[in-house]
């Protein structure tokens, strides 16, 4: 019995021994977890969706891409991550969108987007402060306007707007 369990361990672990193979089957089970919530939703018709229908629309699509990745896994050769010093982006880019998500309640949309997206801009994308600003500052006011004009109730902050 334990030379059957160590066989099943080792064929597993090679079995997911592939980066693709991992993120594939855990968006798989993402996705099929965000399939059974959505589900709990009325579903509608393609002519006259309820709220489930976009939810479950995408959540399938997760599905279906997520098999792809799966496959794709199985066809392709897995070569080791390369991790650099910039490599570190993401983790700073992730934890500056936290920050920003945690923030933007006592900061207000207009500031805490704008800050992030200077961040971003100057940070990441190497852009002098003078371009960036000249890209954010509308960005952001067009976004705010587009969003008030839909009715989406945004996080003032300190600003009168």
């Amino acid at each position: 019995m334990a030379h059957l369990l160590k066989k099943v361990a080792v064929n597993a672990s090679r079995m997911m021994s592939h980066p693709d193979r991992l993120s594939g089957v855990l968006l798989s089970l993402v996705a099929c977890a965000a399939i059974f919530e959505a589900f709990q939703l009325p579903f509608g018709s393609v002519r006259a969706p309820d709220s489930g229908f976009f939810p479950l629309s995408l959540s399938i699509l997760l599905l279906i891409f997520a098999l792809g990745i799966v496959l794709n896994s199985f066809l392709t050769k897995s070569e080791p991550p390369k991790f650099a010093a910039r490599s570190w982006n993401i983790v700073i880019g992730a934890l500056a969108f936290i920050v920003y998500a945690i923030s933007m309640p006592k900061v207000g949309f207009v500031l805490a987007t704008l800050v992030v997206m200077l961040l971003f801009m100057i940070g990441f994308g190497r852009m002098d402060w003078r371009r960036a600003s000249l890209i954010a500052f509308p960005s952001v006011l067009l976004s705010y306007l587009f969003f008030v004009q839909l009715g989406v109730p945004l996080p003032r902050g300190p600003l009168p707007f």
